[in-house]
């Protein structure tokens, strides 16, 4: 099945919800999203004013960002969010932009899953990257955080296999980096029904 064409592409973030969710809502979100174009990033803001941040922005800089939304809910969602971001990490020394993104090809590449971890801290001992999550409902649990751990781990292996993944939840605060071993079969058999769907939607 090498050189099929991708009949889905999806987010981290977004196949961490659809492995999240009821498979008969599954159905629904699937068939919606193969019949619209595109989709609009809710959390665009929150992504440009952490990468700011670790781009050494200044505050007034990181107001102007968040707050460029003419949503109020998108808005004050996404502050709280990066206020969550700001507690755990603003003070931290070897805060950085993570420039790398990279791709998991499922089910002999009709699946794409795009990984793209927004940021890293580095230490002396460790170069940790993570990827954020900001999204109530589902919440991220430890089993919804492997499932990100794991791909992410997946989409650098070969070129930055040393780094430390973790999930970052902004709506709790909570840091996750363990991989329980039943993932990466789960993630297959999901991405599997995805495909499925996308095909038959």
């Amino acid at each position: 099945m090498t050189g099929t064409s991708p009949i889905i592409r999806l987010s981290l973030n977004t196949f961490i919800r659809y492995y999240s969710i009821d498979p008969s809502k599954l159905v629904g979100e699937i068939s919606r999203r193969m019949q619209s174009v595109g989709g609009y990033d809710y959390y665009n803001t929150l992504a440009d004013a952490v990468c700011a941040k670790a781009s050494g922005a200044t505050q007034d800089e990181i107001e102007y960002i968040l707050g460029r939304s003419s949503n109020p809910s998108e808005v004050a969602h996404n502050k709280a969010a990066y206020e969550a971001f700001e507690c755990k990490f603003g003070k931290k020394k070897g805060l950085g932009v993570f420039e790398k993104k990279d791709e998991v090809k499922m089910c002999g590449g009709q699946l794409l899953i795009l990984v793209n971890p927004l940021f890293y801290i580095e230490t002396a001992k460790s170069f940790e990257v993570y990827n954020i999550w900001a999204t109530q409902k589902p919440t991220l649990d430890r089993a919804r955080a492997g499932v990100g751990v794991h791909l992410m781990k997946e989409a650098f292996r070969k070129s930055a296999p040393n780094y430390q993944y973790k999930m970052f939840d902004a709506v709790d605060g909570k840091t996750y980096s363990a991989v329980n071993n039943t993932i990466p079969q789960a993630v297959e058999s999901v991405a599997r029904s995805i495909v499925d769907l996308a095909r038959n939607a």
